[in-house]
């Protein structure tokens, strides 16, 4: 899979930036532009998106149960979580119904989440580096990444390929998270004569 820089000069190249960055190190206008920029993109997209590559699984640890008034229990938030997605309900497609609530807060060792489920466990986004990314997710990055640097590596963008590079970003991330819902088979599919039947 592409590496930062690699990902970085997809972006440069976007814009029609034919000068390429060669270290991560690199003192160029082009490579400090992109420095800038790109946790933030990352961050972005992967709270935009449960992506299979960067979702984990984990029993929430306990700190307390009847924590306050509202609440049942309350756990510690996971040390590596970046962006939690919920609380598992016991159903795999969960409905408004199904879904368990709970809330994200703070105390004095850190982050907390407030529920009423006992023995909780959660899914949620983590942090990857590239190695994970998908080919998909890394042209979506680099055409979110072009569209934050134009105005610095273009001298203002004066031919406004900003804009172009957040609508092929759209496109791109429509395409990249249908692959990835592709690669999930959670979904309950009935088959076709049990549908038929019914009819």
């Amino acid at each position: 899979m592409a590496t930062k820089v690699e990902i970085w000069n997809m972006a440069l190249s976007h814009l029609g930036v034919s000068k390429e960055v060669a270290s991560v190190t690199e003192r160029s206008k082009e490579a400090e532009a992109c420095n800038r920029f790109y946790d933030s993109c990352v961050a972005a997209l992967l709270t935009d998106h449960s992506w299979p590559f960067a979702t984990k699984y984990a029993t929430l640890a306990l700190i307390e149960a009847s924590p306050n008034d509202e609440w049942g229990y309350s756990y510690r938030y996971p040390t590596d979580c970046f962006f939690f997605r919920k609380i598992l309900s016991g159903t795999r497609n969960d409905t408004l119904a199904t879904k368990v609530a709970y809330e994200v807060a703070q105390d004095d060792s850190g982050r907390v989440i407030f529920t009423d489920a006992a023995d909780a466990e959660c899914k949620y986004t983590v942090i990857t580096d590239e190695s994970y990314f998908t080919a998909d997710f890394n042209l979506a990055l680099s055409f979110r990444l072009a569209y934050y640097i134009a105005a610095r590596v273009t001298a203002g963008d004066p031919f406004k390929l900003g804009p172009q590079m957040m609508q092929k970003y759209q496109f791109e991330l429509s395409r990249s998270t249908s692959n990835a819902f592709n690669e999930d088979q959670s979904v309950e599919i009935q088959d076709t004569e049990s549908i038929q039947a019914r009819n």
